[in-house]
């Protein structure tokens, strides 16, 4: 029987608002969530095909979830449970077609038969292996469920085309992307199956009844939204457009636009419009069903619907009273969340503010580490220096002791020789006096004039050496007791630093004393960088090669790196020599500057620095004694420097009268005859021998006196350098605590951050989650009052029409709906199913998102 006869004979139009009525309700009507289609939508499998085929996002997620929540199934007891994902651009043509099969093993057999006509198949669940010959596959399940995908070059049963119109006027979207003005976007839906199946008698071709459901996430600036064959969903952070068609089902039905009422409608596209300020759309999906599938057909007999009208009106009273419920339940929910999501603002910012602090704390650790590390690694010096410095001191005391002993026989002898001159002069006189026996007087007055002149050069060459060893000596001593006063300086205030940096408690050491020393530290080493180097001409001329205007604390490890490596330097230097010489003394200076760095770098803990006080305490005493006997020494050397030219002259002249003397004795001698002359300069030179043993003899107080006081200061310097040495294992034991201390403190740094950092991102995500929550619970709840009110709208208005029209006129048309029906039921595969499985199948259209162009025209 035609339509337009069973209207003739039924006059009602009831029986085509039933269709579309009954269809509606299972496909966009119940708005309660999915059962069953989407149950593994978390799934392994498809949740990584949706990550890296589809260009998940949250908006594409927000969307997914809406037109899950607007589709219901029957239970899905298929074998094969198949999902179709397909990537478009904008407007709809599809690029890449991935299909995911769920295989479900519900005997927990070894092996499962498939069939599949899929490209690129792989295992995305488990590693469990197949074989394939030609579409037939077999796989090695263990008991397992499958999952596995592919990809396809098969046309999808229904198609979309997407058009996009500003103003009245057709747009592509990328040129939309950023524009502004009155926009429309229109989906129109082709659906391309068909089956032949018997009607009334007759056969007749169909359409499988898919169902297309649409989701679109607009960008800001949308008002005035209006949909057609849908609805808008608009909030304060985002706006929603769900749309549904029904493609085919008006021709498998044999219905035309004027065989319906107006308010019935099975549409076969859809249709937005709004006002626009700079066009995005972020996120839009298409859902693409079978109708078969949200229906349940079992057990039903076409020839009475009687039972199903009866279920369908007891479904509707418990839909009515269910959509109530949910609505008081989700605004309790959205007041819970309020008060989390304030709570949680406060939480996170104090975990901001405990990552930074410990971020700012690891990296002060981790830079004490590095200067007490190296600190450390130097205290083999320190004890080295220390010990050489201790055994010279010893050898320098020695050495004065022996000196004051050999002095004093100098002296002796001095004053021996004074005695022998005196009696000497003596002799002569009586030998004027009696010259009866001048002949041999005067023969063993020259033989002895002769020894006393070669002992009196001996004695004067002697005293020009003494002489400048004493020289030498004061020099010494002069320079050892200005380094004195220079380290006991430096001593002082290391240990008013030490001392003064340590609170009443001994918890820290005060930062600007450190800052204070650190950069007296740095003044001295300057001016000593200065001194041998920048103010030598030779230096200055090789500086100006290296294109350095001087050397600095802060440059001279570059600079002696540059040297080093320079090994031309020495014929700019003169010779290899220079060169050699100006390498080592930068390298002391650059162990110089990195000492300074350390001792300047913050020392923070306090057992620590009392051990460090303790050990500058006794390195001061130390350096203390050093000072007193360096004082005291060049003291000594002074005056014995001071006594020296008197000491010369005396031998001096004591040669010249023994040399006169030698010449009065060979005079006497040779010149007897003329004795009167001869005994007169004999007699004048025993005058001037006299003499010179004299001056000789008047400063040997001053020689013992200067050699008593070196002695003295040579042991007071080994008393000191000994103290110094015995707190050496103080300092460096303090030394090695720090050490020790900081090495612990970084090792657990990286701990700290990344604890810090994990407990940062996880509060971030708690916040985000709650946050999506409150607004996803604000439009639950929307959509849970809207829902409850549209139930009894639609109770009162859809399901006592549906039972009116049913019991008028519906009945004589059950056989073609039945024909529809039968077609989806026999549509179970887009891939290919083996022999005596049953399947279900789902398509996910993943169109293209169109983002907004800050410089586009408006």
């Amino acid at each position: 029987m035609k339509l337009p006869e069973l209207k003739e004979k039924l006059k009602s139009k009831y029986i085509v608002r039933v269709v579309a009525g009954v269809l509606t309700i299972a496909l966009v009507g119940t708005g309660i969530g999915a059962t069953a289609v989407f149950a593994e939508k978390n799934s392994t499998a498809v949740t990584a095909e949706a990550d890296s085929t589809t260009g998940s996002s949250k908006d594409a997620d927000d969307i997914a979830d809406k037109l899950m929540d607007s589709v219901s199934l029957k239970d899905n007891d298929a074998d094969k449970d198949e999902s179709v994902y397909l990537i478009s651009d904008a407007n709809g043509n599809v690029n890449k077609t991935i299909v995911v099969d769920h295989l479900k093993n519900k005997d927990k057999k070894d092996t499962l038969e498939d069939a599949s006509n899929l490209s690129d198949i792989e295992n995305v669940k488990g590693k469990e292996k197949f074989t394939q010959s030609g579409d037939k596959l077999t796989w090695q399940a263990g008991g397992k469920d499958i999952y596995y995908q592919g990809t396809a070059t098969a046309e999808p049963p229904v198609t979309q085309k997407v058009t996009y119109y500003l103003d009245g006027k057709e747009i592509s979207p990328e040129d939309l992307a950023g524009k502004s003005g009155k926009v429309k976007i229109r989906f129109d839906y082709t659906n391309t199956t068909s089956y032949t199946e018997t009607v009334n008698g007759e056969k007749q071709t169909v359409s499988v009844p898919f169902a297309a459901i649409t989701g679109l996430v607009l960008g800001d600036g949308f008002e005035n939204i209006e949909v057609t064959n849908g609805k808008a969903e608009v909030s304060d952070s985002s706006s929603v457009v769900l749309g549904y068609a029904l493609p085919g089902l008006k021709d498998s039905l044999g219905i035309k636009d004027g065989d319906l009422d107006g308010d019935v409608n099975i549409p076969e596209y859809m249709e937005m419009t709004a006002d626009v300020k700079n066009f995005s759309m972020p996120a839009a999906m298409t859902f693409v069903v079978n109708a078969s599938d949200y229906v349940s057909t079992d057990g039903i007999d076409t020839s009475d619907l009687d039972d199903m009208i009866n279920d369908l009106k007891d479904a509707s009273t418990q839909l009515q009273d269910g959509s109530k419920t949910l609505a008081e339940g989700t605004d309790t929910l959205a007041d819970g969340l309020s008060t989390l999501q304030s709570k949680l603002g406060t939480f996170a910012s104090g975990v901001g503010t405990l990552q930074n602090g410990l971020k700012t704390y690891t990296d002060g650790v981790s830079t004490l580490s590095g200067g007490l590390n190296t600190l450390g690694n130097s205290t083999g010096a320190l004890v080295s220096g220390a010990d050489k410095l201790n055994s010279g001191a010893g050898q320098l005391a020695s050495g004065s002791a022996t000196l004051k002993d050999r002095l004093k026989s100098y002296t002796d002898g001095a004053n021996g020789l004074a005695k022998g001159a005196s009696d000497l002069d003596a002799g002569i006189g009586t030998l004027a006096e009696k010259s009866g026996t001048l002949v041999d007087g005067a023969t063993k007055l020259n033989d002895g004039a002769a020894d006393l002149a070669t002992g009196a050069k001996d004695l004067s060459d002697g005293m020009d050496k003494l002489n400048t060893g004493i020289q030498d000596v004061n020099v010494g001593a002069t320079d050892l007791a200005s380094g004195a006063d220079q380290l006991k300086a430096g001593a002082d205030k290391l240990n008013v630093s030490v001392n003064g940096a340590v609170d009443k408690n001994g918890n820290k050491i005060s930062g600007d004393v450190v800052e204070t020393l650190s950069t007296d530290m740095k003044v001295q080493i300057q001016t000593m960088l200065d001194s041998k180097f920048n103010n030598k001409d030779e230096i200055k001329q090789l500086l100006s090669s290296l294109k350095v205007d001087k050397i600095t604390v802060d440059n001279v490890s570059e600079v002696t790196e540059v040297v080093a490596k320079r090994t031309d330097l020495g014929t700019i230097m003169g010779s290899e020599e220079n060169y050699n010489n100006l390498l080592s003394g930068l390298y002391q200076m650059q162990g110089a500057v990195t000492l300074y760095k350390q001792f300047s770098s913050e020392l923070q803990n306090n057992e620590q620095i009392k051990a460090l006080k303790d050990g500058v305490s006794s390195l001061s005493t130390g350096i203390n004694g050093i000072e007193s006997g360096s004082k005291a020494l060049a003291a000594g050397t002074k005056q014995l420097a001071d006594s020296a030219p008197t000491l010369k002259d005396g031998a001096i002249a004591l040669k010249n009268g023994t040399f006169n003397l030698k010449a009065g004795t060979d005079s006497l001698v040779n010149s007897i005859p003329t004795l009167t002359g001869g005994i007169k300069q004999l007699k004048d030179g025993s005058s001037q021998l006299n003499a010179g043993a004299a001056k000789l003899t008047s400063n040997n107080d001053t020689l013992n006196a200067g050699a008593t006081a070196l002695n003295v200061g040579a042991s007071q310097l080994s008393a000191g350098t000994q103290s110094l040495m015995n707190s050496v294992p103080t300092l460096t034991s303090g030394i090695k605590q720090l050490v020790d201390g900081s090495n612990t403190l970084v090792a657990n740094n990286a701990q700290l951050n990344s604890g810090a950092s994990q407990l940062a991102d996880g509060t971030n995500q708690i916040v985000s989650g709650v946050d999506q929550l409150t607004t996803g619970s604000k439009t639950l709840s929307e959509g849970a009052h809207t829902l409850a009110d549209g139930m009894v709208q639609f109770n009162e208005e859809g399901i006592n029409k549906i039972l009116d029209a049913y019991n008028g006129d519906l009945k004589p048309f059950t056989n073609k709906l039945q024909a529809v029906i039968d077609a989806g039921e026999e549509y179970q595969t887009y891939s290919a199913i083996a022999d005596g499985q049953t399947g279900s199948v789902k398509f996910i259209y993943k169109l293209a998102s169109i983002d907004a162009k800050a410089d586009s025209d408006k």
